[in-house]
């Protein structure tokens, strides 16, 4: 019989999930070899489920170790071997639920929310640990993830609704392995539990609310730390064309800590790079040939037809940002930088900023956003209904 409940709960469970997105899956400790742990639930009563049913109940007062022996995940507290699985899950049953994780091989502790789910990695000899929580526990420990505690209420607001719009854009991202999303910074960078109640407070306040186009699509909810006073185009970077991702002057950012940036080059290694790519060696015999100025943002470092995509610079020599200049200095050439990112939708420094200065979420949104709308979850399921 509870089998029966159990099975019913999970296929109701997996429904609810995609229509309304309340829970989601998100790989922990992504891409490393974890073998043992120590799981103690920091908050709440866990009941343990394996894939024979229910095994135990556990609370604060509780640690258990989790080893992978021989194929399988061996369960152990102080005093008693609860034998080898599977698959394991800790389910909180109290109205709030948290974690904590030690790796055997680390002195750190990270505190999760909500519920764990181990499995064995398909192909390697180590653990899968998924954190199955509710997105608005997961959004809040994304955006301090993301910009940490400093920002003022109304910034981590904004944060909150791009974050979690970024989140279910890209909800299928590692659907192939087993979750949605994981824990790096391609899927948006997630540590652990938030420790700023400001940041928890922002996601609930916020709670549902999404980024949509003008056909009701969730948009590319792209951000990055400073424009250095002028946003890019989304073709620029991606070379997909997206009407809400346009330039935009922008001077909030023009004084925070990333607006500007020098990298020093030898002018040997600076001019083999050119010539590689294409450059004559006879336009690069004179002093002033290494001289590049950009006016606003250009796509192409360009001379004699020969064309070099920021982008690709930026990527080859591990710059803050594809926006820069270029002047001759001795036997080095010095590249003078603006921001630091990819330069496409939110600059965070400018829209903290911006914050700070008495602007709302809403109208720092649409300075960085053009011709998008705000959108309750709900609302958005009525809509997509329709088509």
């Amino acid at each position: 019989m509870l089998r029966g409940i159990v099975i019913f709960f999970v296929v109701f469970y997996s429904l609810f999930t995609v229509a309304f997105a309340e829970i989601v899956n998100i790989g922990i400790y992504h891409k490393s070899k974890i073998t043992s742990f120590i799981f103690h639930p920091e908050e709440g009563k866990y009941s343990v489920f394996t894939e024979h049913g229910k095994l135990l109940e556990i609370d604060k007062t509780d640690l258990l170790e989790i080893r992978y022996i021989n194929n399988q995940i061996t369960i152990k507290s102080f005093d008693k071997n609860y034998g080898s699985f599977k698959k394991v899950r800790f389910i909180g049953t109290s109205w709030s639920n948290s974690f904590k994780i030690k790796l055997t091989n680390s002195k750190r502790i990270k505190i999760y929310e909500d519920n764990l789910f181990i499995n064995l990695h398909n192909y390697y000899n180590y653990f899968q640990l998924i954190n199955n929580i509710e997105i608005d526990n997961y959004i809040a420990g994304v955006v301090e993830s993301e910009v940490g505690r400093s920002p003022p209420p109304e910034y981590f607001k904004l944060q909150a609704i791009i974050c979690r719009t970024y989140a279910l854009k890209n909800i299928k991202r590692h659907q192939a392995e087993g979750f949605s999303l994981c824990d790096k910074v391609h899927c948006q960078a997630y540590n652990r539990k938030p420790k700023s109640e400001l940041i928890k407070t922002a996601a609930l306040e916020t709670k549902d609310v999404v980024i949509v186009d003008s056909d009701i699509d969730l948009i590319t909810a792209t951000f990055y730390s400073n424009c250095g006073g002028e946003t890019a185009r989304s073709e620029e970077v991606w070379k997909q064309k997206l009407y809400y991702l346009r330039a935009v002057k922008d001077t909030f950012c023009l004084h925070e800590n990333n607006a500007v940036w020098t990298k020093k080059i030898s002018k040997e290694k600076w001019m083999r790079y050119l010539i590689n790519h294409g450059f004559p060696k006879g336009s690069l015999k004179h002093e002033c040939s290494t001289e590049y100025f950009q006016n606003c943002r250009e796509q192409f470092y360009e001379n004699q037809n020969v064309q070099i995509p920021f982008t690709k610079i930026r990527t080859d020599w591990h710059l803050k940002s594809a926006q820069f200049n270029v002047t001759p200095e001795g036997s080095f050439v010095i590249l003078k930088g603006k921001g630091f990112g990819h330069g496409v939708g939110l600059c965070q420094e400018g829209a903290m900023r911006m914050a700070k200065t008495g602007y709302s979420y809403i109208q720092i949104l649409h300075f960085y956003y053009k011709d998008v709308h705000m959108i309750n979850l709900e609302s958005l399921a009525f809509f997509k209904a329709d088509y």
